[in-house]
């Protein structure tokens, strides 16, 4: 078989198969959770982007999620989220602190939801995702997307951005967005935000999250050349 042949075989579906077949993907397989929420820019929160976390729980202090633009097979690999406890955010430097957000706002509003499958009804949705409201109501996320699909869709062009949640009403996201999402996955985020009244205690997050609220200032990545060590 010569070069150009076996180059084609490349893209194929019989190829990615045999791929699936013989290589393991253990990191990928761990992940157990799809959380869709809504991101919006540090520096630009006019800016907001639908976000599917897919998560691994590393720890009970520790969640990762890998972040995708949809739930479907072609989605666009956009950036990761580290979740950590409470405890784990106290005790970060305070010049760490800036480039974390709480979810306390998040989880309360009903904006931050588990995502299931098409065929589960709303109202198992909204039981089976209680007991990750109740711990993720008191973490604290650092996100970072890496593509900034709203403004370079076709490829992830230039620096990282912060991304950064909301902390009251009046934020955002833009209500049609809000609206498409619970139209597409058969929820209701007002509703959720009245149900989760009934079960989640009152919380108050702790300093340092948020920086924004304070400084009125956001966070932007930029690039620096240095010499080569």
């Amino acid at each position: 078989m010569d070069s150009d042949t076996k180059h084609s075989a490349y893209h194929s579906s019989a190829y990615h198969a045999a791929g699936t077949a013989v290589m393991s993907f253990k990191p990928i397989n761990a992940i157990h959770q799809h959380l869709c929420a809504f991101h919006v820019y540090a520096q630009d929160r006019s800016r907001h982007v639908e976000a599917h976390h897919y998560c691994q729980h590393l720890s009970p202090d520790f969640h990762q999620c890998i972040i995708y633009d949809s739930d479907k097979a072609d989605a666009r690999l956009i950036g990761i989220e580290y979740i950590v406890s409470e405890k784990v955010f106290q005790n970060l430097p305070q010049e760490e602190k800036k480039f974390w957000h709480s979810h306390k706002y998040e989880v309360e509003s009903g904006l931050l939801q588990m995502a299931t499958k098409p065929l589960v009804p709303a109202s198992a949705t909204d039981t089976a995702e209680q007991p990750a409201m109740l711990e993720l109501q008191k973490t604290y996320g650092k996100t970072i997307h890496t593509w900034a699909i709203d403004v370079t869709p076709e490829l992830p062009l230039g620096p990282p951005n912060l991304m950064v949640s909301y902390t009251g009403d009046g934020q955002g996201p833009p209500e049609d967005m809000v609206k498409k999402r619970d139209s597409e996955w058969g929820q209701d985020t007002a509703a959720k935000r009245e149900l989760r009244k009934g079960y989640l205690p009152p919380y108050e997050k702790v300093d340092g999250a948020d920086e924004w609220e304070k400084t009125g200032q956001g966070v932007k990545f930029s690039v620096e050349e240095v010499a080569l060590r």
